[in-house]
């Protein structure tokens, strides 16, 4: 695969990366998704001065967006660095055609500052929570296509930006259409969202990245098995190239929780503006999607205000919750499980009575499992958080979460999903709840 790239002020100022597919790269690396457009774009502002991106910022761009279709080789739009070509040797599927030997690797410079890939959502919003107040809050704007129906709304995300700006944050839109590359429509890689900072990166001075990547997805808390983070593929190889790039992860909730985020947003200054339902309007999400059935009932419980009989009906009838639903596992089972379990503590949930909300109860185990260990914060985190920013992150998560105790830890350390799979009381419980829950 090779990629080019051109720069253009046109109309306005954009960087265009095209791809040229070569005869053994993957259209369709998976039967979930392909290879769609051959061409994405970044709309920068007029300020930008292009020629001083550096060539390691643009292959890492184009490693986010083609590394799924990439088949022998890669071919970046210009040579990198020796420091950059040497990170990307640990994917042995593909390997870098292009380096220059005297290149200087990019390094940020000494008032630099962190960027965050904020999204509006929850996790994003509690993690820029907790970052220094110069955080470049950079915010990916995906265009809306002219003429197919989409669901996603970008009215909460923009209403969102405006707020946190309103409050002193530093936060740059950039339009870009990379998620087009893909079909359907999404990141060909999870952190691809960084993609409007990387490039920004020496105009704004960014020296780190940050997600809104919370435990379940760094930790595996809640899916099947622990994960160990640091030592994973994920922070090795991807992590490794934002570093030689002179752009290290910033994962400053990776040790929190949904619960957590959910807590941290409650408390702060700007957690309010947190939306994290994609298809609603700004403080009215859809109540539509599986999104909206865990927030609502997670929120229920983090704010100690029940859900109405009516209200509860109305989430079981959501018919993407219901698909989620019937997974076992679930998709971040654990955070039902802590919902449901408080919701026996606070709301006195009597699980002797037939309906849906006790069936979820008892499938989740929120009946018997501990879940106090939802609400603070993984302490292991830590050491994969720059020694920059270290101090500060702890103080400031501190504010609002205690660290777990080490008979805690060792709940999210020894996370295994496999002996509830295996027994038949929970496969029956499954079985009868996603029959009632298809039913309803």
């Amino acid at each position: 695969m090779k990629i080019n790239v051109q720069y253009s002020k046109a109309s306005k100022a954009e960087i265009i990366f095209h791809i040229e597919v070569e005869d053994d790269d993957k259209i369709h690396p998976s039967p979930k998704y392909s290879l769609s457009k051959r061409k994405f774009s970044f709309t920068i502002p007029d300020e930008v001065n292009f020629e001083e991106i550096h060539p390691d910022h643009l292959a890492l761009v184009s490693i986010l967006v083609c590394h799924p279709f990439i088949g022998r080789r890669i071919v970046f739009p210009k040579p990198v660095s020796k420091k950059f070509f040497e990170a990307n040797k640990i994917i042995t599927r593909y390997v870098v055609e292009n380096v220059d030997e005297d290149l200087e690797p990019w390094t940020p410079s000494k008032d630099s500052r962190p960027a965050l890939a904020f999204s509006g959502g929850a996790d994003s919003t509690a993690a820029l929570a907790i970052m220094p107040a110069n955080t470049g809050a950079v915010f990916l704007d995906r265009p809306l296509p002219l003429i197919k129906r989409t669901l996603y709304d970008k009215d909460a995300p923009h209403r969102a930006c405006e707020h946190i700006m309103e409050i002193g944050y530093d936060v740059i839109k950039i339009e870009t259409d990379l998620e087009y590359v893909r079909n359907p429509v999404g990141f060909p890689v999870d952190v691809a969202n960084a993609a409007p900072a990387i490039l920004l990166a020496n105009h704004m001075e960014f020296d780190a990245i940050a997600f809104g990547t919370i435990l379940e997805s760094a930790f595996g808390a809640g899916h099947t098995n622990y994960r160990n983070y640091p030592t994973g593929s994920h922070y090795k190889h991807l992590g490794g190239i934002f570093a030689a790039a002179g752009l290290p992860f910033l994962q400053v909730v990776s040790g929190v929780s949904e619960v957590g985020t959910s807590i941290i947003n409650r408390d702060s200054l700007i957690g309010h503006i947190a939306h994290s339902c994609m298809r609603g309007k700004w403080k009215n999400p859809c109540r539509n999607c599986w999104k909206c059935f865990r927030k609502l009932l997670l929120d229920s419980v983090v704010n100690n205000q029940k859900l109405s009989d009516e209200e509860l009906n109305d989430l079981f009838k959501i018919k993407e919750a219901k698909r989620y639903l019937s997974a076992f596992p679930i998709k971040h089972e654990n955070v039902l499980t802590y919902s449901t379990s408080k919701y026996i503590e606070l709301f006195g949930l009597d699980l002797e009575e037939d309906n849906l909300m006790n069936l979820m109860t008892k499938r989740v185990r929120g009946d018997t499992l501990e879940v106090e260990w939802m609400a603070k914060y993984f302490p292991m985190m830590l050491d994969i958080i720059p020694e920059k920013y270290r101090e500060e992150v702890k103080n400031k998560l501190e504010i609002y979460l205690q660290p777990m105790t080490k008979e805690e830890q060792e709940l999210v350390l020894n996370w295994n999903m496999n002996p509830m799979l295996d027994d038949t009381n929970y496969q029956e419980l499954h079985a009868k709840f996603s029959e009632r829950l298809k039913n309803h």
